[in-house]
This record gives structure tokens, C-alpha cells and sequence, in this order.
């Protein structure tokens, strides 16, 4: 009994002991976070400015405060407006003002801070932003009549975010916002469209992602007279486009497809309807040896390959746009084409006596295919009218990337404009590349759904 009483003192004196020692410990252990204190940092030194278009760039010696956060800047865009705050680190020397809608000089306090939000004196140095981007844009701006509207060229070396609205004038005399394109394109163009054959007043606006705004371009244009240049007879509305050189086989000595799958008719690609289709020809007809005539070279059937369509348009034409259609469905197809370049030419293509029957030279100047020594040749011929690729509003580069709405969209149709430099240009023949497809190069097949096809028959 005396036992245990003198064990149970013992573990209560450890107890208290232990106890004791805890607290000691406890009041001694160090702080994990900064501690805060309200000494101001030493301001920064040595101001350094250079003035940039819309801006300016700032760099400073750094205080040697061991608590040091950063430098912020404070300014103002317009006189007597709100006072701005820029911030940088205390990893850099440097702070970078942007987006100041004129040239004027701005008094800017440079302002060191530390970790506890204390701050420096200020230093104050004087900026003169170069002129603004947008009315650097401003002085590249061109707008000219087009086809059915009007066209906005311009050039953008800073590669500022931009938005270009078209303001047209109503019969009541009012401008009224017509659409507003916004690029960061370090040069591009739009063209605004949907105005008849008549003078109009236009003025176009360029604003930046501050809201500045450059001077507006006003101008009086007519846009150009534009029409469906898809061929037809004007009494039964047959399709008079026709596929170059496949009644008579040439198509076999320039490599373009030398079949059409069943129904699938060349037709079909401008009957006004996405739900039929012009397709070539399975992987089997586009086998090289259908070209070459050697059936050794059965064995070269690549999805790799190039394929081509020469098209004459019967008559001579200026081209404008197209319109280029996804099959209807509730998905998008894996072999609908999304990649192809469009080339031009007013005179008829070569034939095989341009080649003293040389099938193999033909080939070779008229593909760009290894097996039989091709060399695009035929390009310097022909002008390049256009580069196209479909790229849905997901952005979705890949099959499996597409999505319903990607779809539908699709279906509804892409305008695409052909080379602004060749509008006034007249033409009477096609070359099309079919370059890449919805499912990618690993297929040999390439699908044509719907076009229109805009311009001016030159004749009228």
C-alpha cells in the first residue's frame, strides 16, 4: 500500500516537472512568420526612363532593405483622373507603364514597400509616352471598296490587342456600328460586307484594351458589284463547272483524282445542299499506279500524298470569296476537308504534249510526289488565290477535339476570302490541293461537301 502511494507521488512530480518545461519551451519558441515593424524602406535610387509607344519603361537601383516587397508606381492616364498603381517585385529592377492615350508628359512617384506595407518616400521622374500604338495603326490604315463591302487593311508592328469597328452611314444620316473585328495580327484585313452596288458613307475606328481611340477614317466608297460565279445554264440550271481533264483521262497524267466515288459526283459540290457530297475516290483509285501505269507501283498508296482537283470554270472570272460547308450531321465527319490552298490561272492547264507524251515528266511537273520525281513545278505557273484551314470556335485541331457546337457550325458554312492582292485579277481555271481533313493525314481520303463561290463574271 505505502508502494503504490510513493508511485503515484512519483509520476504526479514527473507530471508537473514535464509540464513545467512545455511552457518553458513554448515561451521560447521562435516566431515562424515575419514579424511586422512600421520602419518606411529606403526609397529607391538611380530612376532610369525610356518612353515607349503608349508607355514607358522604368528601372531603379533597389533599396538594400532585408524586408523589401516591391516598388509600385503611381500615375495618372489623364490629367486630373484617377490615380493608377502599377506594381513590380523585389526580384527586378524594373517597372513597365502601358496603355496612355497620348504623348503628353506624366509625373510618376515611384514608391518602395516593404513586407509590412510600410512605404518609401517617394520618387518622383517625368514620362513622355511615344506616340500610341492604335494611332500608329491609324497612319497604316487603308480601306478600299470590295466585293459586296468594304475592305480594312493595316499594319500592327507592336502587336497590340485591337478591336476594328466599321460604322456605315443610314438613310437618316446617322453612323451606325456595323461589326467590330478584333485582332492583335501584326498586319491583317477584314472585309466588311452585305452592302449593295451603291455610295455610302463609311467610317472605320481602331480602340485598344484601354478603350484609347484613334482618330476616325472617314470615306465615301461604292462597294463592288458581287454574284454567285458557280457557272449553269441558263435554261435547265445545269452546273457548267466541270472537273478538268476527267472526261479524257488527263486528269491521270497531272495526278489530280482520277475517279468519283459511286453517286458521289463532282455535281454535288455545288447543288445547294450539305447533305451530298463530291468524293474522289476511295484510297484504291488514287493508287499510284493508276498514274504510272505500272502495276509495281500498286504498293505506294499513301494518306501522305497530296491530291489534287483542277477545276475550268468556263468562264473568266474575278474571285472574291468561298464558302466551304461541313456535311450535315450531328458530328462532325472525319474525312469532311479542312486544309486546302486554292491556285489560279488564265491559261489552260498543260497537257501531254506539253510533255511529248512523257507520262512520268507530266507527273513530275505536275505533283510534288517523291516516287515519281515531283516538283510542284506547276506552281510557278499558277497564282497562289488562297490559303485555307477550318478552325472551329473550340479551337479543336484534332478529331477527337470536335464538338457538337464545332459541328453546327461547321454546317452553317466558313467564309474565307481569297487574297485581297488578286481580286482585280481574272481567272478561268482552278487547282485545288486537298492537303488535310478533319481526321488528320492518317486517312487517304478527302471529302468535298458543299461550296459557293463568289466574285464577278468579268464578261458582264
Amino acid at each position: 500500500m505505502l508502494k503504490s502511494k510513493s508511485m503515484k507521488t512519483l509520476f504526479q512530480v514527473i507530471s508537473i516537472v514535464i509540464s513545467l518545461l512545455l511552457l518553458v519551451y513554448c515561451s521560447e519558441a521562435p516566431e515562424w512568420y515575419d514579424k511586422k515593424d512600421t520602419v518606411a524602406p529606403v526609397a529607391i535610387s538611380n530612376p532610369v526612363v525610356e518612353n515607349t509607344n503608349g508607355g514607358a519603361i522604368i528601372t531603379y537601383s533597389l533599396p538594400s532593405d532585408h524586408d523589401l516587397l516591391g516598388v509600385k508606381a503611381r500615375y495618372t492616364y489623364l490629367e486630373g483622373g484617377d490615380t493608377l498603381e502599377a506594381y513590380s517585385s523585389a526580384y527586378t529592377d524594373t517597372i513597365q507603364l502601358v496603355g496612355f492615350p497620348d504623348t503628353r508628359q506624366r509625373t510618376v512617384r515611384l514608391i518602395a514597400i516593404d513586407k509590412s506595407y510600410n512605404e518609401s518616400k517617394p520618387v518622383e521622374v517625368t514620362i513622355q509616352p511615344l506616340t500610341p500604338p492604335v494611332e500608329l495603326i491609324r497612319q497604316s490604315l487603308e480601306v478600299n471598296e470590295t466585293f459586296g463591302g468594304v475592305l480594312v487593311a493595316w499594319g500592327n508592328p507592336a502587336r497590340a490587342d485591337i478591336g476594328v469597328s466599321l460604322y456605315v452611314q443610314d438613310s437618316l444620316g446617322f453612323m451606325n456600328l456595323d461589326y467590330t473585328y478584333f485582332t492583335n495580327e501584326e498586319s491583317g484585313y477584314y472585309s466588311f460586307r452585305g452592302y449593295e452596288n451603291e455610295e455610302r458613307k463609311f467610317e472605320v475606328r481602331i480602340r485598344d484594351r484601354w478603350n484609347n481611340s484613334a482618330t476616325p477614317l472617314d470615306t465615301t466608297l461604292t462597294p463592288l458589284f458581287e454574284e454567285d460565279i458557280v457557272a449553269r445554264d441558263e435554261t435547265t440550271g445545269k452546273l457548267l463547272w466541270q472537273r478538268y481533264g476527267y472526261a479524257d483521262k488527263t486528269v491521270e497524267w497531272m495526278g489530280d483524282y482520277a475517279g468519283q466515288y459511286g453517286s458521289s459526283s463532282f455535281e454535288n459540290l455545288f447543288d445547294g445542299t450539305n447533305s451530298k457530297y463530291f468524293h474522289p475516290g476511295l484510297s484504291a483509285t488514287h493508287s499510284l499506279s493508276v498514274y504510272t501505269k505500272n502495276p509495281d507501283d500498286a504498293m505506294y498508296d499513301t494518306p501522305e500524298r497530296v491530291y489534287y482537283v483542277t477545276v475550268d470554270m468556263v468562264k473568266e472570272v474575278r474571285l472574291s470569296r468561298i464558302k466551304h460547308y461541313g456535311r450535315t450531321s450531328s458530328t462532325v465527319n472525319p474525312n469532311d476537308l479542312t486544309v486546302f490552298n486554292i491556285w489560279a490561272s488564265n491559261v489552260p492547264p498543260k497537257t501531254p504534249e506539253d510533255f511529248n507524251n512523257d507520262r512520268m515528266a507530266s507527273l513530275a511537273y505536275w505533283t510534288n510526289w517523291p516516287e515519281v520525281g515531283g516538283t510542284d513545278a506547276w506552281k510557278n505557273d499558277w497564282v497562289l488565290v488562297g490559303e485555307f484551314e477550318v478552325i472551329p470556335p473550340s479551337g479543336a485541331r484534332e478529331l477527337y477535339q470536335w464538338t457538337s457546337q464545332d459541328a453546327t457550325w461547321f454546317k452553317s458554312g466558313v467564309d474565307f476570302d481569297f487574297k485581297m492582292e488578286h481580286t482585280d485579277k481574272s481567272f478561268r481555271y482552278l487547282r485545288v490541293e486537298a492537303i488535310n481533313c478533319v481526321k488528320g493525314k492518317s486517312t487517304s481520303v478527302r471529302q468535298f461537301i458543299e461550296w459557293e463561290v463568289y466574285g464577278r463574271f468579268v464578261s458582264e
